[in-house]
């Protein structure tokens, strides 16, 4: 029920985070504009454009990366809070296995073993 519930936490995240999805420019051809009729002036403008679209999405993209990295780093501390409330449990005749904490690094590097068993 608790995978259930993670699940539907996720999907509903990534529909809001869809909304804010940065969407990369094309790149014009003046080759193919020049065949398709453009007149000199059009080639020029749709360039203009797309180095203003390239602006637009690299802003995006750093307001992006800004907001995830804000979210991982509180979400980080939150699953050490956890840890520290909900310690793990005993495994078949064994000691408890030991959850690692999860580090953010401020470039951006989120350290965790998506291999170990106690993601599973």
């Amino acid at each position: 029920m608790r995978r259930l519930t993670l699940v539907i936490a996720m999907l509903t995240a990534s529909d809001s985070v869809a909304q804010e999805a940065c969407i990369e420019p094309v790149r014009p051809d003046a080759g193919y504009l020049a065949d398709a009729g453009y007149e000199a002036g059009e080639i020029r403008s749709a360039y203009r454009g797309y180095f203003s679209d390239v602006e637009d999405y690299l802003n995006c993209l750093n307001q992006s990366s800004a907001r995830i990295r804000q979210e991982a780093t509180a979400a980080a501390q939150d699953y050490d809070r956890v840890l520290d409330q909900y310690p793990s449990e005993p495994e078949q005749g064994g000691a408890p296995e030991r959850a690692p904490r999860i580090e953010m690094t401020d470039g951006g590097t989120l350290h965790l073993d998506h291999q170990a068993g106690w993601l599973r």
